[in-house]
């Protein structure tokens, strides 16, 4: 008896080697996506706190958002200054870009779906075809509604003009860019513009969590040539990166993940369960992470590293903020843009016309 409980000690020591001993002891300034000769290496806690942002990026409170006080803007991601807050009301899309002083880094993050409940969303992607032609790339298919909420809304222009003011104040420092389902095909649209379409040469970083697929499988190889430091988390049984399907016996008509995903699962050891974290091949459709199971569950795609992805409430676009006059834009249509100077903390003045109301409620 007393060997088998010797036994079930050296199988837990191995098994947390593998798994927790992933987590780097570094300093934040050195946490990156890491390059090595089999693709980019995974950062347990890069994950971890680019996870915080996601998160973060889902409050309605404008006032806390940007000015960095709201109730998940602390933790690991306290060090952190917003340089420009995008709330695009007439498509429901919110992101923000700042500066992560901890990680010398440039952070961009978006925001999930929220208009609609997330049990009508994830039934809307069984239904999306490849409709669009990625420009420039040829036989690159894309669905037209993941491509054109970043590219054809108030979001592009104003990520690019606080990503030009965030180099001009601090140099060519990294871009990582995140953001959790929805929020995670923007972000890897917005990453692969920044790195293709830019003004400048950017070293851009992308990790998203439970993201939907969002091309072909000539757009993921096009994709993972030109952003080639990209992570995506899976969460164990989320059923978002199970969608739109994927058909095994159709490769060249069918949606293609980009790699390299990493999968959290869970191991159960008698009544022991602990999360172990896959790093999976270079294909983006690794038989054995995500696709070996049922993606079956909205839970698990709520929750990543036990940090909460989603809206207070779902159903609306309600926002809320306060004493922002002198920071916030609102264009003909009601899309709101918050910029400020953090070497001042001045405001931005932008040439759109400045809403009046101390406090609106949209």
């Amino acid at each position: 008896m007393e060997r088998f409980q010797w036994l079930k000690i050296v199988v837990l020591l191995c098994l947390f080697t593998v798994t927790g001993a992933r987590e780097l002891k570094v300093k934040h300034t050195e946490l990156q996506i890491m390059q090595s000769d089999h693709g980019p290496v995974y950062n347990h806690t890069l994950a971890k706190i680019l996870v915080e942002y996601a998160s973060a990026v889902y409050m309605s409170d404008l006032t806390e958002l940007f000015t960095w006080t709201c109730s998940r803007c602390d933790d690991m991601i306290k060090e952190f200054e917003v340089l420009e807050l995008i709330v695009d009301v007439q498509h429901c899309l919110q992101a923000f870009v700042g500066v992560a002083k901890d990680l010398n880094a440039v952070v961009i993050a978006f925001r999930g779906t929220q208009e609609h409940s997330i049990q009508n969303w994830v039934e809307d992607l069984f239904w999306k075809q490849l409709d669009l032609n990625y420009p420039g790339m040829p036989d690159a298919m894309v669905h037209h509604g993941f491509y054109s909420a970043y590219h054809n809304t108030t979001i592009r222009p104003c990520i690019l003009n606080a990503v030009r003011r965030a180099k001009k104040l601090y140099g060519d420092i990294p871009i990582m860019v995140t953001g959790h389902s929805m929020g995670g095909a923007m972000a890897s649209f917005c990453a692969l513009d920044l790195s293709v379409n830019f003004d400048a040469p950017c070293e851009v970083q992308l990790m998203t969590f439970g993201q939907p697929r969002i091309g072909n499988s000539v757009f993921a190889s096009y994709f993972s040539q030109h952003v080639p430091n990209t992570m995506r988390v899976t969460h164990a049984h989320d059923m978002v990166p199970h969608l739109p399907p994927y058909y095994t016996y159709f490769p060249q008509k069918t949606y293609h993940h980009f790699p390299r995903e990493v999968w959290i699962y869970n191991v159960a050891l008698e009544s022991l369960v602990y999360a172990a974290e896959k790093i999976c091949d270079a294909s983006g459709e690794d038989p054995t992470c995500s696709r070996s199971v049922s993606g079956n569950s909205i839970t698990d795609h709520l929750s990543y590293y036990g940090i909460q992805l989603s809206a207070e409430t779902w159903g609306s676009c309600r926002l809320v903020y306060s004493n922002l006059n002198n920071y916030g834009v609102k264009d003909q249509r009601g899309n709101i843009v918050l910029s400020r100077d953090p070497t001042t903390n001045s405001p931005i003045i932008l040439n759109t016309e400045i809403d009046t109301q101390s406090v609106a409620v949209l």
